[in-house]
């Protein structure tokens, strides 16, 4: 093999081999397509910070706080009860996302105790179709 050859062998081989299949969709380094599929579900408060409950497309719950990184290589940059913010990395559109809190707090809802609501009739036999037994 001649020299010509081989030196255009060297320069035409590795512009061959980096060509990307036409028939696979790019790849997607910034994984901005699935922004909109997770959801932030709230945020966890204790002594020693803030933890938020987010939710991926798959239905896994991750447990996340501020400087954290994502699977997908996001970074959680702010974290309060209404709202999760990250980034999404250099050159990528959009550079920074939000999620605000869904769901809702069912704090009305919840069962206080009172003298009324106690465990009235717990341990005596309930006649048959009647809850508390009357």
């Amino acid at each position: 093999m001649s020299n010509k050859r081989r030196a255009l062998l060297l320069i035409v081989l590795p512009m061959i081999m980096a060509m990307r299949d036409p028939f696979l969709p790019p790849e997607d380094r910034c994984q901005t397509a699935q922004l909109a599929q997770w959801r932030y579900q709230g945020v966890i408060e204790r002594a020693s910070g803030r933890t938020g409950l987010l939710r991926n497309p798959q239905g896994v719950w991750l447990r996340v706080q501020t400087g954290s990184y994502l699977p997908t290589g996001w970074q959680v940059v702010q974290l309060t009860p209404q709202e999760l913010v990250i980034e999404t990395g250099a050159g990528c559109d959009p550079a920074r996302w939000s999620w605000s809190r869904q769901g809702e707090q069912h704090e009305s809802r919840a069962r206080h105790f009172t003298p009324h609501n106690s465990a009235a009739g717990v341990g005596t036999k309930a006649a048959a179709g009647h809850a508390g037994g009357g």
